[in-house]
């Protein structure tokens, strides 16, 4: 049985959140206009704190904004919702930044999405693919309005040791081709 406060609470909550994850800059115009669906094996919301927490196989998704992952906690304040924490092995996020492009993932033990600055923290196992290209690190601070990717090794990372650094796959721009066969050293 769902009790009476969070029957009265649903609502709200699904209004904060639609706005909230709506104001990025780069997604696609209808994905503000499209119900929010959440589905997961429990869900735990304090209305007294502004927290909600999502447990088990929580799928989240708002036109082509996609969310998947273990835990998901909601953090609301006066304003609607600041922040969104996922959880997973790893947690999945993704969206259609425009109609023409391909779909931007990101993917991270811990995914942490500030909705004010519109940016993304993917911490641990860190993965952000963009067009075709793909960044991996210890932790990619995304920023999804302006699209600048940040990537970090592990702090423990030294050039002598196996353990993780950033690496990163740029495909090229396409340019066209020129058939002059003039060869480069004259």
């Amino acid at each position: 049985m769902i009790p009476l406060k969070l029957i009265k609470l649903l609502p709200l909550l699904a209004t904060s959140l639609l706005a909230s994850l709506s104001g990025t800059a780069y997604a696609l115009p209808d994905d503000r206009n499209q119900p929010i669906h959440i589905s997961s094996d429990t869900a735990e919301i304090d209305d007294s704190t502004g927290r909600s927490i999502y447990r088990g196989k929580v799928y989240m998704t708002q036109g082509s904004i996609k969310l998947k992952a273990d835990q998901v906690t909601i953090i609301s304040n006066a304003q609607g919702i600041s922040k969104l924490i996922a959880i997973g092995v790893p947690a999945h996020f993704q969206q259609l930044p425009e109609a023409n492009k391909k779909i931007m993932q990101a993917f991270g033990n811990t995914i942490e999405y500030f909705v004010a600055d519109e940016r993304i923290e993917l911490k641990k196992q860190a993965k952000l693919v963009q067009e075709q290209n793909v960044f991996t690190g210890e932790r990619i601070d995304y920023d999804i309005k302006q699209r600048i990717v940040n990537a970090y090794a592990d702090k423990k990372t030294n050039l002598t040791s196996d353990k993780p650094r950033v690496n990163l796959v740029i495909q090229p721009t396409k340019t066209p081709i020129t058939t002059d066969d003039t060869p480069i050293n004259e």
